[in-house]
């Protein structure tokens, strides 16, 4: 018998040696999951650690945006076989924010205990018979073979390597079990050492290798020369080894995911070339940075609260205001595109490769600020109260009680803002800061309100001063003189804009902002509020007489 039969039956022993029940063939998994017939799937496969970071939310639109261009489909798979990371909650947590923000999901994991598809299961852990399957074929083909090393003899290999001055790693003539024989491999089974399934690099393997990438265009790296591990002692699979044997299964045509798995592509490329697979597109995007200082860090978790997805919700972000931002991200020339565009669906817009950056894109939570407060300014009043509501029956329920309560008053509180109101005024970024601005206007809040800001104002302006002002406010809003305004009043208590202060201070007793802002402190304990007509037409005179009344007397 020559040597290719001879090895090609030890192959076939070593397989029926390392799993004996598994029945299930590569030509069988094929059939079960035959190919699709659209051109575009992607797919987003979040780990179950607790917690969504904003990148992968990120990178699902894009994924989500690619499928629906091209009459496609995205689906959601839960890489779950690092179990130390695992924590309970996390499948509800994700698919709760996907279904908060309206990501739709064609296939895959949908909620907390539901998946709909044809090319399941999609979570990991209940993937492992067709995970061995595939690693039983890549031994019969001299692909995979079992090492038992230890760790003290891993270390022992170490040392050698660092003495010899070589390469780190479990390679050729340093992968002390890759050539094990048929026998003393049954023997150590039998006694019972613990063993993983390590891939075996092939002899030609190339020394450098390519990949085109649709973001970063033509790669060229090192290949991997390590025998890396496919299955662990557990014959839970790696990484590595689960997303080959699931993306090809559930026939991933593009792989969108972040540029710090670029190093792991020669480790990938020689999976799908030893499965007998075609290679997915892949295109690795640039993480989303921040400004820290002078130099520029990604979003932390520890750091960072907006790294959070659940944060936006929790904050009351309208969901486009959002996408909106992210696209600006995503893509170039998108913010022009909307700016012209405001009223069609995002939908419409043409997301390409092309116009993605190839760094990390710099996030700035005051834009996504500014966008969501122009959002909410140009939004009809009752889907304002619509998305308030909402928000608060959600993450407030305290709120929700306060406002549901009472909606015309709600109402009226609105109507201080938008295009229609008097100022045309945009204090709202997200919904949660309805009550922190508008709290005030409720008498049960006010009561409770801290009376912080009015000390810190006495500290610079004497009482008697204040007082004098609230006198004067009193009179006017009980009398109301006829072709008085109030800052004919301001300058009759000897108030003057800057420009004629800086020039005469001694002639003078202060700048208007003083005077507005004893009256903003009676209303609202804070230098800065909305204007007194806006809040005369949500409380009325009475309650504004009577405010003032209140902090004459605390004063």
């Amino acid at each position: 018998m020559n040597l290719f039969w001879r090895l090609y039956f030890m192959s076939i022993e070593l397989k029926k040696l390392l799993f004996p029940n598994v029945t299930l063939t590569r030509e069988e998994l094929l059939n079960r999951y035959p190919e699709r017939k659209v051109n575009v799937v992607t797919r987003f496969a979040p780990s179950p650690t607790g917690f969504l970071h904003i990148g992968g939310v990120y990178t699902s639109l894009i994924n989500r945006k690619l499928a629906s261009q091209n009459d496609g489909v995205f689906f959601l798979r839960l890489e779950d076989t690092d179990k130390k990371r695992e924590v309970p909650g996390s499948r509800k947590i994700i698919t709760n924010i996907f279904n908060h923000l309206g990501i739709k999901i064609d296939e895959g994991v949908v909620s907390d205990t539901k998946e709909i598809g044809l090319y399941g299961p999609y979570v990991q852990s209940n993937r492992v018979e067709i995970y061995h399957a595939l690693a039983a074929y890549l031994v019969e083909k001299g692909y995979a073979y079992p090492c038992f090393a230890t760790e003290e003899e891993l270390e022992e290999l170490r040392s050698r390597q660092e003495l010899e001055g070589k390469t780190p790693g479990y390679y050729k003539e340093y992968a002390i079990y890759r050539d094990c024989p048929l026998d003393k491999v049954r023997a150590l089974i039998e006694e019972g050492r613990p063993y993983v399934l390590r891939f075996r690099v092939p002899d030609d393997a190339h020394e450098r290798i390519q990949v085109k990438d649709l973001i970063k265009g033509d790669l060229e790296m090192d290949n991997n020369f390590n025998d890396f591990v496919l299955l662990k002692a557990d014959g839970i699979p790696t990484y590595h080894f689960a997303h080959a044997c699931d993306d090809f299964l559930m026939h991933t045509t593009h792989v969108i995911r972040g540029d710090e798995w670029i190093s792991s592509l020669p480790i990938h490329v020689e999976l799908f070339n030893a499965l007998g697979f075609k290679l997915p597109n892949y295109a690795h995007v640039a993480p989303v940075m921040k400004l820290d200082g002078e130099s520029r860090r990604k979003l932390s978790k520890r750091k960072d609260p907006e790294s959070n997805a659940e944060f936006y919700l929790e904050k009351g972000y309208p969901v486009k205001a959002l996408f909106v931002y992210l696209y600006t991200l995503i893509n170039s020339n998108f913010e022009e595109w909307y700016l012209a565009n405001k009223d069609k669906d995002l939908d419409s817009f043409e997301m390409t490769f092309d116009a993605m950056a190839k760094s990390g894109p710099l996030y700035d939570i005051e834009k996504l600020n500014n966008i969501s407060s122009e959002m909410i300014y140009d939004t009809p009043q009752e889907k304002n109260i619509e998305n308030l509501l909402a928000w608060a029956n959600e993450y407030n329920k305290d709120d929700y009680e306060i406002l549901n309560n009472d909606l015309e008053f709600v109402k009226k509180i609105l109507s201080t803002q938008g295009p229609n109101s008097r100022e045309h005024r945009k204090d709202l970024k997200t919904y949660s800061d309805f009550m922190e601005t508008f709290g005030f206007l409720y008498d049960d809040y006010f009561k409770n309100m801290s009376f912080d800001e009015i000390n810190a104002f006495k500290e610079n302006v004497p009482s008697e001063r204040i007082n004098k002002v609230l006198d004067a406010y009193i009179d006017y809003f009980t009398n109301t003189p006829e072709g008085t305004t109030l800052k004919d009043l301001a300058k009759n208590l000897g108030y003057t804009d800057k420009k004629k202060y800086n020039k005469n201070p001694e002639l003078y007793v202060g700048l208007f902002t003083e005077f507005y802002q004893i009256l903003n402190l009676a209303l609202s304990h804070k230098v800065n509020c909305i204007s007194v007509e806006d809040v005369i037409d949500v409380l009325g005179k009475e309650k504004v007489i009577a405010r003032l009344g209140e902090l004459k007397q605390w004063i």
